[in-house]
């Protein structure tokens, strides 16, 4: 909690849609219209480089119905919120508060300087009034976003460096909100502008203790603090279930869980509280039966893979963690039986009994898929796994590695869905134990959806030094936000492309990205074949009247991720001594991908990391002896400002266990803007690399790239390229978010909503906004910024649709301290708070491994404003959590 003061000052100044605050110095001041008033609370919401607002958005156009009749100038690089709308209307009303009007603005027009290749990304955002497809158009160049909510389009400037018009136009019958950008990076690149919304069990939680403690005394202080312990998943990690008490149950028992797991984090005896998440198979749609169609072993070069390792696969285990497999009455589909690890180890089944629906409730040691309880099966488990391991028997389809040895691991239920504490609990299994060897060699994870967890990281970290390779579908949602676990450190995250080799519609993209393979696009026909790519693999189907075995085409990430754990398995077979490092070393050397690069390490896309997946490349790179004295970068890319760091140190070091000394020859001639700095030393394993911005040298408000190369001896000479970003903001003074609504609310959500208790409107002056509230006077009117003592939650945002909600996803919202890490504020009586800062975007925290206290927000669609001219016995307005 934040109190404190030093007396400030302000003028109250009546206005239209609130109250105008202008702030004195310490000491007080005053005009001859009103007198002085003590501060509450005041401060300063900075705004966020490149940001500018639609200059005719809904809530500039409710108070002025005046259009912009000619284009709004942006620079050449920005991140810009809008709004457009065909007609005017009436949205919806929410409880206790009316129906509100929204404006006409059937597009917007704006003139910038683009570069030859700088792309403009347009991002679109539904309305409480429904959704829209919008229309992108760049001097003729035309493009437009079928689909409404976080979809994301772009288009890239083919030709010379200049002026250009960029258009926005409504293309449906709703008011819409939207996100344009454009930078000197690659598109793709752009952050999250949603709020994390990541399903979880209700009523659990994963907590981990800052003390060790034996099972008795923690069990008996998880007692004694609101928890009941359900299972020590790791020593000092909890799975635990709320108390009765606590009742979470109904329709508020996901709000409920959430407060409940706030208040364990804020107890001192508790390192961390998270979740426990629910997972899904990446699995967005099935096809109807298909021959033996694999045009995804082509694209794969399998053929040349098979081979170079005509074992294929042998004496490798690959334990593919999912739905399970299909089993028929005595044995498994008959194209996976003769590969499935027997006898089976104990214990292969992690399915909580709240996701279970085996006719065996928790977890058992038969990993059989029952298929859905409702609803059609797919039985996506043993898809995958014949993807991997599917024997070569004259029938149906083969495996990549037709002849490894399959470990099924159970850990999705009903609907393809499961939970972070059962899959931490495979993860562990499957490592061993410490006196013995992990239990496979390769690890598939056809599932996700998960946000950063520390101790699945943990997991994964002790299974990687062990040996075990790790390989996770990105994920299905066409977007760059991290998909974990894929995401993780040691996992190699696969993207998914059709029969062309392009990226698939679905696929998510970014760059944790490490490579791509086949997971087929059903709308598109890449390979001309007059089928739509769909990878087709073991499944099991109705058929008159009974569950049979058969095969099945799906799509999906999940379908890419089991071609590279088969061809990681061809590799092991010929090398059993290849691990993560040296594997990924493999890939950053190009050895495993169809293009090549050149020189190492390769460039690495956002669409396909390092590449697409070439299972005959992949295999002779195994054969060899793997790379020891390939030179990495971190950062990767540099990125320096006037605004950032002016200075950097590049670690540029030899990857691997088994590090071999390189020798420094050359580094290129940097550009004038930037300065490097001599290596204090030429050979070994480990450099320092100093660099720093040169500010004189660069044309204000644009950024330039450059790339510097390395050159350096060991085996033999290669180059290592490292992009360096260098830029002199000036945009400072015209930066502008759009007027912002500062509210306090009450921390504690009634309903499962906050109440809003003050508020008050700011415009940017000089880049930045300067807010404050005054003392409850107890005098009737209540003006909307009087604030009277207590505990509040303090947020801030635009309103560019005119909803009477700020925060929601194409709006700009701060909050205090941090946003998606609210802390309370305290107000006393008599005491003034003074310099808060906050910092508002339009991007929104994920939860990943740089925010791991962040939580979920499901269902979250802002705060509600205060109405501009309260009843003075009724100055409360709503706000969902």
């Amino acid at each position: 909690m934040l109190s404190k003061p030093c007396p400030r000052t302000l003028i109250k100044h009546t206005a239209t849609a609130g109250l105008l605050l202008a702030l004195a110095g310490c000491g007080g001041g005053s005009d001859s219209s009103s007198e002085p008033v003590a501060v509450a609370l005041s401060g300063i919401i900075d705004i966020e480089t490149g940001t500018r607002v639609d200059a005719d958005n809904a809530d500039l156009l409710a108070l002025s119905e005046t259009r912009l009749t000619s284009p709004q100038n942006l620079p050449a690089e920005y991140i810009l919120a809008g709004y457009v709308s065909p007609s005017s209307g009436a949205y919806p009303p929410l409880a206790d508060f009316p129906a509100i009007g929204y404006p006409a603005d059937p597009d917007d027009t704006f003139s910038m300087r683009l570069r030859n290749g700088q792309t403009v990304e347009l991002q679109a955002f539904a309305t409480r009034a429904g959704a829209s497809p919008l229309r992108l158009t760049v001097d003729g160049v035309q493009s437009t976003v079928t689909t409404s909510t976080d979809s994301r389009i772009g288009v890239t400037n083919s030709g010379a460096d200049g002026t250009y018009t960029v258009r926005v136009e409504s293309e449906g019958t709703t008011p819409m909100l939207y996100v344009l950008s454009t930078a000197v990076n690659p598109a793709g690149e752009a952050v999250s502008l949603e709020w994390p919304n990541h399903e979880f069990v209700e009523g659990e939680a994963l907590v981990a203790l800052n003390q060790s403690l034996d099972q008795a005394s923690a069990q008996s202080m998880l007692s004694a603090n609101e928890m009941v312990p359900a299972q020590e998943l790791a020593p000092g990690l909890w799975r635990v279930k709320a108390p009765v008490s606590k009742a979470l149950t109904g329709g508020q028992a996901g709000a409920a869980t959430l407060d409940w797991i706030r208040s364990l984090k804020a107890r001192p005896d508790i390192a961390s509280a998270t979740p426990n998440y629910r997972m899904q198979a990446m699995t967005p749609i099935s096809e109807p039966l298909y021959s033996a169609q694999q045009w995804h072993y082509s694209l794969l070069n399998a053929p040349t893979g098979w081979q170079l390792a005509p074992d294929g696969g042998e004496g490798v285990t690959v334990a593919v963690m999912d739905t399970g497999l299909y089993r028929g009455s005595s044995a498994w589909h008959s194209d996976i039986n003769a590969n499935v690890v027997s006898p089976l180890p104990a214990g292969s089944d992690f399915v909580s009994e709240q996701f279970d629906n085996d006719g065996q409730p928790g977890r058992d040691s038969n990993p059989a898929d029952p298929g859905n309880s409702v609803g059609g099966s797919v039985f996506h488990g043993t898809h995958v796994s014949g993807t991997v391991a599917a024997v070569i028997n004259n029938e149906g389809g083969g495996g990549v590695a037709f002849n490894s040895s399959l470990l099924p691991v159970r850990v999705l239920g009903e609907g393809g869905a499961g939970s972070s504490a059962d899959l931490l609990a495979a993860l562990q299994w499957v490592a061993g134990p410490e006196s013995g060897a992990p239990l496979a060699d390769i690890v598939n994870l056809s599932l996700g959806g998960l946000p950063f967890l520390q101790s699945l990281q943990n997991a994964i970290n002790v299974g990687t030094e062990r040996g075990i390779i790790f390989v996770a579908a990105a994920g299905n949602a066409a977007t760059s936000s991290e998909s974990y676990p894929a995401a993780f450190d040691n996992v190699f995250a696969v993207s998914a492309v059709d029969g062309a080799g392009d990226l698939a519609s679905y696929s998510n993209f970014g760059p944790w990205v490490d490579v791509a393979a086949p997971g087929g696009d059903a709308s598109r026909d890449g390979n001309a074949d007059g089928r739509g790519d769909v990878v087709v693999s073991t499944s099991a189907s109705v058929i008159n009247g009974s569950l049979q075995e058969t095969y099945i085409g799906l799509q999906g990430t999940s379908m890419a991720a089991p071609h590279v754990s088969g061809v990681m398995a061809l590799m092991k077979d010929q090398n059993p001594a290849l691990d993560y490092g040296a594997i990924n070393a493999f890939l950053m050397a190009g050895e495993l991908t169809v293009a090549p690069c050149g020189s190492p390490p390769c460039p690495k896309s956002n669409e396909l990391g390092y590449g697409l997946l070439d299972a005959g490349k992949a295999t002779s790179a195994a054969l060899s002896s793997p790379i020891t004295d390939l030179l990495t970068a971190s950062p990767a890319i540099v990125s320096l400002s006037s605004e950032g760091s002016l200075s950097a140190t590049v670690l540029l070091e030899v990857y691997g266990n088994d590090a071999q000394p390189v020798t420094i020859e050359a580094i290129s001639e940097p550009p004038a803007w930037l300065t490097i700095e001599p290596l204090t030393e030429s050979s070994g394993t480990r450099f320092d690399l100093g660099m720093s911005l040169n500010l004189d040298a660069l044309e204000p408000g644009i950024s330039e790239r450059a790339t510097l190369e390395v050159t350096y001896t060991g085996s033999e000479t290669r180059t290592l390229t490292i992009p360096v970003v260098g830029q002199q903001v000036t945009d400072q003074q015209a930066r502008d978010a759009g007027r912002h609504f500062v509210l306090l609310v009450d921390p504690e959500p009634e309903g499962g909503f906050y109440t809003t208790v003050a508020q008050t409107n700011v415009v940017a002056e000089n880049g930045r906004y300067r807010f404050a509230f005054v003392p409850d006077d107890g005098q009737e009117p209540k003006q909307l910024n009087e604030v009277p003592p207590g505990n509040y939650i303090l947020v801030a945002g635009t309103d560019l649709d005119n909803d009477a909600l700020i925060c929601h996803a194409g709006e700009a919202c701060a909050e205090y301290p941090v946003a998606g890490l609210r802390e309370e504020i305290t107000v006393s009586a008599g005491e003034a708070i003074e310099g808060i800062r906050m910092t508002t975007s339009y991007s929104r925290p994920s939860i990943s491994a740089t925010s791991p206290d962040q939580l979920p927000r499901p269902g979250f669609r802002g705060y509600q404003l205060l109405s501009p001219a309260p009843d003075a016995n009724d100055v409360k307005a709503l706000a969902q959590p």
